[in-house]
């Protein structure tokens, strides 16, 4: 899978290249960070050479074994002169039957496929998480402006007001709210930017670093597309690791199977070496062979609980389909509903709230309207602009879960989705 199935087309930039710390970040900066530095990517490099090691190890065949033995050594009786001691040097190799040595190849092999596939559900789920929180980022910036407004705002307030006392037109009360809200408003705005910190610092630890080295990350948030049909995703999410990768699981555990079923054949010893008789140096030779009888274990233990592994599978894949189904049901109406919000925010809402509280406060300054209701007319565009952030914010956060979930960006046109390439690339 490339790196490109979290890019969000329409949102950032839709290339992809190395960034340096410092800056301003893009969404394609962030992924390529986490795809190169990821602490937990880099360990599946490890993974996949541990199972690679296996699949050598496997391929061996058994060592040769050298063994020497004595008989009659002198003692007492007609065994004092020694004239009978026998000596013996052997070697023996065990000869693999029921196809061993192929079939703890084909497990090794296919657990290195598993290897691979693992690493596939980790960096969709980095890749998913970098998304989410360059995103909570961007969210978090325009927050600070938003609180930076609000503050504005009311700052804006507070001299009409002390006019309006010296005027004889209102009463110190009036100052008294202006300034709670002015205070009310920076509260706000430093909760603001510790939310920001917050949520830069979430952005770093994606790539492994302790340190947000970035000034700030760049994207339009306003960028909304329309829906995909439903019907449309499902048909996608065969695609998903998650679920693809059962294939390669079903496999291993056959293999596993087929291993502990060669188990149950018995193999065979063979060995040979002289035999030194006596003090004559008279030498013979001597051949045998040696194998297991299996009137009791025939590995049908083993076998049985591999062929339980094998049974639940289908299940465990039926497990993860369903699970995948019900995240991508949960995000769907995530993005319906901030979809819906975002256009009657700034069709109807967002307008209207602005052209109220900018009328009102004029009209307060002419005399027209009180404080209280200027207060409230701010109260609600600071409502509704906030309200809008989290719709927005809701909307691309949703998007990139369904983007993991069905491992293509949904601009994608509908079809069948190929299966992942494995890479560790």
């Amino acid at each position: 899978m490339h790196p490109r199935v979290f890019l969000l087309p329409l949102l950032f930039a839709s290339y992809i290249h190395a960034a340096s710390p410092g800056g301003s970040l893009s969404l394609s900066d962030a992924l390529a960070l986490s795809l190169r530095q990821n602490p937990e990517l880099k360990s599946f490099d490890w993974s996949i050479r541990a199972a690679e090691a296996q699949t050598i190890q496997a391929k061996l065949k058994p060592n040769p074994i050298l063994s020497f033995g004595g008989q009659n050594l002198p003692g007492s009786g007609p065994y004092r002169s020694g004239d009978i001691m026998e000596h013996t040097l052997e070697l023996s190799q065990l000869v693999e039957l029921g196809g061993k040595r192929q079939a703890r190849v084909n497990e090794a092999a296919a657990g290195r496929t598993v290897a691979e596939w693992a690493y596939q559900v980790r960096r969709v789920e980095v890749l998913k998480n970098t998304t989410q929180a360059f995103i909570q980022v961007l969210a978090s910036q325009r927050q600070v402006q938003l609180a930076e407004e609000t503050a504005a705002l009311a700052a804006k307030v507070t001299p009409m007001t002390q006019k309006r006392v010296e005027a004889g037109k209102a009463n110190a009360v009036e100052v008294m709210r202006s300034n709670v809200a002015v205070a009310s408003a920076k509260i706000e705005l430093e909760q603001a930017k510790r939310t920001l910190v917050t949520a830069r610092v979430n952005l770093a630890a994606q790539w492994g670093s302790q340190i947000a080295d970035f000034d700030s990350v760049r994207g339009n948030l306003e960028s909304i597309r329309e829906v995909p049909k439903f019907s449309a995703l499902i048909e996608r999410i065969q695609s998903n690791p998650e679920i693809a990768r059962w294939s390669a699981e079903r496999e291993r555990r056959q293999a596993a199977l087929a291993k502990q079923k060669s188990l149950a054949k018995a193999d065979i010893t063979l060995s040979a070496g002289p035999r030194v008789l006596g003090k004559a140096d008279d030498i013979s030779f001597v051949v045998g062979f040696s194998m297991p009888l299996p009137f009791r274990n025939r590995n049908q233990g083993a076998i049985a609980a591999a062929e339980a592994e094998v049974a639940k599978t289908e299940s465990e894949r039926k497990a993860s389909e369903i699970n995948v189904f019900t995240q991508l049901s949960a995000a769907y109406q995530i993005l319906l509903r901030a979809t819906t919000e975002v256009e009657l925010l700034n069709k109807d809402v967002l307008p209207g709230a602005q052209q109220a509280e900018e009328a009102i406060r004029q009209g307060y300054e002419a005399g027209r309207f009180t404080q209280l209701e200027i207060l409230d007319a701010r109260r609600t565009l600071i409502q509704a602009r906030n309200q809008n952030l989290r719709a927005l914010s809701d909307y691309h956060q949703a998007l990139a879960e369904i983007e993991a979930l069905t491992a293509a960006p949904i601009i994608l046109p509908v079809g069948s989705a190929p299966a992942p390439v494995i890479s560790r690339h």
